[in-house]
């Protein structure tokens, strides 16, 4: 049983640290194959690897926090609490250490679908990336200037 519970809780990291890469900030050739862009989203694959290792991250600290403790075993939290307290963590800390992987601020759409991934994995910043406008503050992008007209005298 014991050990059932253990395999479970592996898988449900792993899955985890899968669901938690952020997904497409914005259209972009990063250089990379096909496959590897459909996988990161098309986004900066630094922030994939945030992504995963937050997902790692809460997921053990899930498992540490979900595992019974003493004789007779006393568990911390339950399943449930676990999930907030490692979702409310993950929502903290990915925008803080994407901003340092990538050495400048994060755009808004890179951090809500960060965040949303956080709360809802796998499918969560999809939701929340097809939800946001694609406008040049979302996106990160400078706003194109009006264009000029020029006058002949």
């Amino acid at each position: 049983m014991i050990t059932m519970k253990r395999s479970i809780l592996a898988v449900l990291a792993l899955a985890l640290a899968i669901g938690l890469q952020p997904q497409a900030a914005r259209a972009q050739d990063n250089g990379w194959n096909a496959f590897w862009a459909w996988l990161t989203h098309g986004q900066d694959p630094r922030l994939t690897g945030v992504g995963i290792g937050i997902g790692i991250g809460s997921g053990v600290t899930s498992y540490f926090l979900t595992e019974k403790h003493g004789n007779p075993g006393v568990r911390s939290m339950t399943t449930l609490g676990a999930y907030g307290v490692t979702a409310a963590g993950c929502v903290f800390v990915y925008p803080f250490l994407g901003t340092i992987v990538l050495n400048r601020p994060l755009t808004p759409r890179e951090a809500y679908v960060g965040m949303a991934d956080c709360i809802v994995p796998v499918i969560g910043g999809w939701i929340v990336d097809a939800s946001l406008p694609h406008t040049a503050w979302v996106d990160g992008t400078p706003a194109t200037p009006p264009p000029r007209h020029h006058h002949k005298k």
